[in-house]
């Protein structure tokens, strides 16, 4: 397992602090499961012979990371909040669940760009594996958030969102923007991701958002009617939604 790499956490609501390397494991009969892998090794042992190579590939290669900074929430109003006195988040939901709150984390996790040469000689069904290699690797770079601002902060439990997850009324992609200006450029500089002007992250396994302190477990999928995601968390919650968004 690759080590960890060390962050010094201050109080500072201006300073990022990044996460690289990243420790993770990859469990072969895990991605063998999430890609529907037909078979056992025994009785198909040319495709699991594969996906364990290109798994000890992504091992030795991958290289996920992340960026941390916390941010103090300075003023709410009933259509969003404004933090550092200077960036204002468009949403809602956003403001209802920071009532009470007065700081928050900012983060981007990433799968990293060290993977790609690696999608190169690929079959349509590796290329399914590899997505979900990346996939496992923006995993581990998201745990390792969660886990960092609990151990840094003493934060018992998070919950979070990001624009774009849910409908679109909960929290607009375009405030991806917002987020990524709020780091002044050291989300480019220090993870290699890149948004595009359709607000794209690349690489394309990368999420970014916000993360608060909060003993009420919470999801930005429990405001989102999309049923068919594969990413999804939790189930639509129409009391949530009422509650939320009353008389719509």
């Amino acid at each position: 397992m690759k080590q960890a790499g060390t962050t010094n956490f201050v109080g500072s609501a201006d300073a990022a602090h990044v996460l690289d390397p990243i420790p993770f494991q990859i469990d072969v009969a895990d991605i063998a499961r999430r890609v529907h892998l037909p078979g056992t090794p025994e009785d198909n042992p040319e495709d699991w012979r594969d996906l364990a190579a290109l798994v000890a590939r992504f091992q030795t290669v991958g290289r996920p990371k992340a960026i941390i900074r916390l941010a103090a929430v300075t003023s709410h109003d009933a259509n969003g909040v404004t933090i550092d006195g200077r960036h204002y988040f468009a949403s809602s939901t956003l403001a209802q669940r920071l009532a009470e709150q007065h700081r928050l984390w900012l983060h981007c996790a990433t799968c990293g760009q060290e993977v790609a040469p690696l999608a190169e000689g690929l079959d349509v069904f590796q290329q399914l594996w590899f997505e979900e290699l990346k996939m496992a690797l923006l995993r581990a770079a998201g745990k390792a958030v969660q886990d960092t601002i609990k151990r840094a902060y003493a934060v018992k439990s998070l919950a979070g969102m990001a624009p774009g997850s849910g409908d679109a009324r909960v929290w607009p992609i375009e405030d991806l923007r917002t987020l990524f200006d709020a780091f002044s450029g050291q989300i480019q500089s220090a993870l290699g991701v890149e948004l595009t002007d359709s607000m794209l992250m690349l690489p394309n396994k990368t999420g970014a958002g916000v993360y608060f302190a909060s003993d009420e477990a919470f999801a930005s999928c429990e405001l989102c009617h999309r049923n068919n995601c594969p990413h999804r968390r939790r189930p639509f919650n129409q009391e949530l939604w009422e509650k939320t968004f009353p008389g719509q």
